[in-house]
């Protein structure tokens, strides 16, 4: 009896074994939602200068976050969080990142303002915008909802929307971070070295 149960116990050792011997050395675990099937993205917005195309930033790993400028609580949270992460990183992967600020507020945010804004935070953060239209179909492409709340009159209003942060690389949405994980700084910038 020893020795049938004997062989498939050596048999689940050794496959185990050379299951260890498989993984890759150094792997990262993920702080942040790694997509295992990554999802090809891009779009074009307005920036300062004019048009913004994702794709032209393919050589860079790029964090997007939809806010508007009059946000009173989430969208300087995140921004900030973004900063300091950004800040951690060394010169030389700073050079190889670049955070957008998105704003679906196109009615109060015009691209000099969204990127007025985004440099608030940092002089290289970009900010774009767009117009009613091309935002709801670039939110489409993120999963990213917003909707004007509490409106008191024109101007004066909020904005409910998604406080994910998206990271793309090489044009392929790759990781999320969720409002309470941007917060932390160390885990954000091991993710981000990670994907470098």
């Amino acid at each position: 009896m020893k020795g049938k149960l004997l062989l498939p116990v050596l048999l689940v050792l050794a496959l185990v074994g050379v299951a260890y011997l498989l993984l890759p050395k150094g792997s990262h675990a993920f702080y942040g939602t790694r997509l295992l099937n990554p999802k090809p993205v891009d779009f074009t917005l307005e920036g300062p200068q004019g048009p913004v195309q994702l794709s032209q930033l393919k050589d860079k790993l790029v964090l997007i976050f939809f806010g508007y400028v009059h946000c009173p609580d989430v969208c300087p949270t995140t921004m900030l969080a973004l900063k300091r992460a950004y800040e951690k990183l060394p010169p030389k992967e700073q050079e190889r990142v670049q955070v957008i600020f998105i704003s679906v507020d196109p009615e109060r945010d015009t691209p000099q303002i969204s990127d007025q804004y985004a440099k608030g935070f940092h002089p290289s953060f970009l900010g774009l915008t767009g117009s009613p239209e091309t935002l709801q179909e670039v939110a489409r492409t993120f999963g990213v909802y917003y909707q004007k709340t509490q409106y008191r009159g024109p101007g004066e209003y909020l904005v409910d929307h998604t406080a994910t942060t998206f990271v793309v690389k090489e044009g392929n949405l790759v990781l999320l971070f969720s409002p309470d994980k941007v917060e932390e700084t160390e885990k954000v910038v091991g993710d981000l070295r990670a994907l470098l």
